[in-house]
């Protein structure tokens, strides 16, 4: 038996929803799988140790937790209904929300008309210090993405203005554009050549914004984006997951 090549049969089933676990399956180790029935549970590292779920029943999802441990701590794309099931009630340390989009196949691009240039592991601390996601990333890990996924920039004079990466799963992501250089079409330029860039080499582009961010998600939906279902990424405190396991025991 070969676990990871059984779990992507299943996963590969349905691209769109489990492109999130097949990009990260593809680029970070993987320590554990678990499968029952069309139901699979994965856990690797990379900034953390992250548990991944793909289920759509409750009975299999239920039995798949069954093998959660301490280590058990990062959950990523957890859906909605999920929630409950994993974190039985507690209150967790923290959790990010955001909606998952794809851009579909036959979805249309523009041709770029502003020099979009790979990123240097030398703007990593730049990056993250003008980032409002500091507590869920790092200069590490920004620097990692860079040689395991795609950075894209615009560049002026020398100066970094706007940048794009992709995350741990292939998600797009770190759209910014510094403040004295928006409304000139810079997210929109780097968009599309994320995209274009993900597409050359098969890969489904999928983007996660938080409900709130009205202009990300204005942009995305314009650029032809569809929306698939909340997601969620959750960190469950080691204290009460130690007390959980002495009550099993």
């Amino acid at each position: 038996m070969n676990p990871i090549k059984d779990a992507l049969k299943i996963l590969k089933k349905d691209r769109v929803r489990n492109s999130n676990i097949l990009n990260f399956i593809k680029d970070y180790p993987i320590d554990r799988i678990h499968i029952e029935g069309d139901s699979v549970l994965v856990r690797g590292r990379s900034d953390q140790p992250w548990t991944y779920l793909s289920s759509e029943s409750e009975k299999e999802l239920e039995a798949l937790l069954k093998y959660l441990d301490q280590k058990d701590q990062y959950f990523a794309i957890v859906e909605d209904w999920m929630l409950p099931l994993i974190t039985k009630g507690q209150p967790v340390e923290w959790k990010l929300s955001c909606m998952k989009l794809y851009f579909p196949e036959n979805a249309v691009l523009p041709e770029n008309t502003l020099a979009v240039l790979e990123l240097s592991p030398t703007d990593a601390h730049y990056i993250y210090q003008n980032s409002k996601y500091k507590d869920y990333t790092s200069p590490e890990y920004i620097i990692e993405r860079m040689h395991k996924g795609v950075g894209l920039g615009i560049y002026e004079k020398e100066k970094l203005t706007a940048w794009i990466l992709t995350h741990d799963d292939g998600a797009m992501g770190f759209l910014h554009v510094l403040p004295e250089y928006r409304k000139k079409g810079c997210a929109h330029e780097l968009a599309t050549a994320l995209i274009k860039r993900l597409r050359r080499t098969g890969e489904i582009p999928i983007v996660h914004i938080e409900e709130d961010n009205h202009q990300s998600m204005k942009l995305s939906l314009k650029m032809g984006f569809v929306k698939d279902r909340m997601i969620h990424w959750i960190k469950i405190p080691e204290h009460e997951k130690k007390q959980e396991d002495k009550r099993n025991f």
